[in-house]
C-alpha cells in the first residue's frame, strides 16, 4: 500500500514513522521547507508500548513530495485545525482515487467536509495513540500511547484496521465518532481558557477557584453538545461533570497532575496552543449561533488573545 501523509507536524510525522516500518509512506511538505526537510526529521520519542520511561532519539526520512501527482491508496490527514478547510479544498480536487483518513480532534468535522469529496472515500480518526509537540528547535517530541487510534464506524474501517495493526498501532471502532470528537474538543478548548487566565498550566493546578471555573466552562459546552443531539452522560469523562463541586474541584486537580496528562499539555503548548485556541473560538460562534449564553466560556476570550500575543 501506497500513503501519502499531508501534514508535518507532530501527528503527521509520528504516525508516518510508525507507518513506514511496514508500508511504503511520503510525507507532504510546503515546497519552501523542502531543502529545511531532506536530510529527515529529527524525532524524539517516548513508546509507552514498549514501557519506556525516556525519550529517544530516531531519525526518519521519508520520501518527500511538494504536490500530489500521484495516485496513492491512502492519504492521511493530520494537519492543525485552522488548517483543515483549506487542504480539504485541495485534496478534493486531486486526492484522485486515495481514501481520505483524517486524523483530527476537531468540533465541527463533518460540517468542514466539502460536498465534492466522495463521503464514501472519507474516513474519520482520532489520533490517541499519539501525542506531543515540536519544540523550539524544530525537534517532533511525542508519545506513543497504549491507547487505539479511534475510527469511524464506517465500512473501510475493516480495511484499515489491519494496516494501522500491522504497524503496532492498536485500533478501537467508534461509532459516530464526530460526536465524540465534539465533546473531546471540550476539554482541550477550555484548557486553552483555563491555562491563559491562569498564566500558566502549573498555575492552574494550583488554584481551585480557577478549576472550579474551568469545569463551569465546560459544563456551558456540553449544555452545547445537546442542542447537537448528544446526551451529557455520553462519553467519559464528561458524563461525571454533574457531579458536586466539592468533589469534582479535587478530582479535576488530581486528574491533570498525573505525571503523564500533564507531561503531555506541557508538550502540546509548545508548538499546539493556538490549536487548542482556535477550536475554543470555533465552539464560542457555535453557542452564538444556537443562542446559548456561555458566561464562563467566554470570558475566556480576552485572556487567550493575550497569551497568544505572548505566545507566538
Amino acid at each position: 500500500m501506497n500513503i501519502l501523509v499531508y501534514g508535518a507536524g507532530t501527528i503527521g510525522l509520528t504516525y508516518a514513522w510508525l507507518l513506514s516500518q511496514q508500508l511504503q509512506v511520503t510525507v507532504l511538505v510546503r515546497e519552501h521547507k523542502l531543502s529545511a526537510f531532506e536530510h529527515g526529521f529529527n524525532l524524539s520519542i517516548k513508546d509507552l508500548r514498549k514501557n519506556d520511561r525516556l525519550y529517544k532519539a530516531h531519525h526518519f526520512q521519508p520520501a518527500l513530495v511538494t504536490s500530489i501527482a500521484q495516485d496513492y491508496d491512502l492519504i492521511l490527514l493530520a494537519v492543525n485545525s485552522s488548517q483543515l478547510d483549506q487542504a480539504l479544498h485541495q485534496l478534493a480536487a486531486v486526492k484522485g482515487k486515495a481514501h481520505l483518513l483524517i486524523l483530527q480532534n476537531n468540533w465541527a468535522i463533518k460540517s468542514k467536509i466539502p460536498s465534492d469529496l466522495d463521503r464514501k472515500q472519507v474516513t474519520l480518526a482520532f489520533p490517541s495513540s499519539v501525542g506531543g509537540g515540536r519544540r523550539s528547535n524544530g525537534q517532533v517530541r511525542a508519545i506513543i500511547f497504549k491507547a487505539p487510534t479511534l475510527l469511524d464506524d464506517d465500512a473501510y474501517q475493516s480495511e484499515l484496521a489491519p494496516i494501522f495493526t500491522a504497524s503496532g498501532i492498536g485500533i478501537n471502532v467508534m461509532p459516530d465518532l464526530a460526536s465524540w470528537m465534539k465533546v473531546h474538543c471540550l476539554q482541550e478548548a477550555v484548557m486553552a481558557g483555563a491555562v491563559a487566565e491562569a498564566g500558566t498550566f502549573e498555575a492552574l493546578l494550583k488554584d481551585k477557584k480557577a478549576i472550579r471555573k474551568m469545569i463551569g466552562a465546560w459544563r456551558e459546552g456540553l449544555e452545547l453538545c445537546q442542542r447537537y443531539g448528544i446526551p451529557k452522560a455520553r462519553y467519559k469523562p464528561t458524563k461525571y461533570l454533574s457531579l458536586p463541586l466539592f468533589l469534582l474541584v479535587p478530582a479535576v486537580k488530581s486528574m491533570l497532575s498525573r505525571p503523564l496528562i500533564a507531561e503531555m499539555v506541557t508538550n502540546h503548548m509548545q508548538s499546539g496552543y493556538a490549536e487548542w485556541a482556535d477550536q475554543y473560538f470555533e465552539i464560542k460562534r457555535s453557542a452564538e449561533k444556537a443562542g446559548i449564553k456561555m458566561t464562563h466560556w467566554n470570558s475566556y476570550s480576552g485572556f487567550i488573545d493575550q497569551f497568544l500575543k505572548k505566545n507566538p
